[in-house]
């Protein structure tokens, strides 16, 4: 259950929409590194989305550290540390999604990777909705909302992975070779990654507002 009284001088829910802004950030950055591919520019472009993952890294260790010392934190220990670990591996996710197309060297960006970057960026606008509304946890209409809205992309998620994936193989685009289908599946995989990263922090904010209702 929550506990009673104020932390003094550090503001979790605070913090945790810092780290929020950093993934609607992100998102919004891949998704016009996506809509503006050049894969020679893909090593710089990959750098800046860095930073906004070091920086969220960054945000982690601080509220960790303070909770190490923290004598009455205003929700439980295991769920700040579990949505903190949760938020930090949807940027992570984000970043990586970058990170393979770097690695295979796709020439292209597919209209299937835009659908999916649409969804991943719906999903970190709610997620904010969500982590913004954490404080009023006691009154969760709102939280709710946004939840159910993280859930549902979630699923948009995976029906356009078994999708985009299926397609891969009716259409036998000659212009791919077994190669470039393996990367295109991996690379559909992280973006499904990405989806259910949303849905896993959404779990946890779920949880809080259970144990505290």
């Amino acid at each position: 259950m929550a506990k009673k009284g104020k932390t003094k001088g550090y503001n979790y829910y605070k913090e945790f929409m810092v780290v929020s802004n950093l993934i609607v950030k992100a998102s919004n950055m891949l998704n016009e590194i996506l809509h503006d591919h050049d894969l020679k520019n893909t090593d710089k472009k990959l750098a800046k989305l860095h930073e906004i993952e070091r920086s969220a890294d960054e945000q982690k260790h601080e509220m960790m550290n303070y909770l190490f010392s923290d004598f009455l934190p205003p929700i439980e220990r295991e769920d700040i540390i579990d949505l903190a670990s949760a938020l930090d591996t949807v940027i992570d996710m984000i970043e990586d999604i970058l990170r393979y197309i770097d690695m295979f060297q796709v020439p292209k960006i597919t209209s299937e990777m835009l659908e999916f970057m649409e969804i991943i960026e719906k999903s970190a606008l709610k997620m904010h909705d969500a982590v913004k509304d954490l404080k009023n946890f006691k009154k969760p209409k709102a939280l709710q909302e946004a939840i159910i809205e993280i859930n549902r992309y979630e699923n948009l998620g995976d029906e356009l992975y078994l999708e985009s994936v299926k397609k891969l193989y009716i259409e036998k685009n000659d212009s791919l070779n077994p190669l470039d289908t393996v990367a295109l599946i991996r690379i559909y995989d992280y973006f499904e990654k990405s989806c259910d990263s949303f849905e896993e922090a959404a779990e946890i904010i779920s949880r809080i507002i259970l144990k505290n209702s």
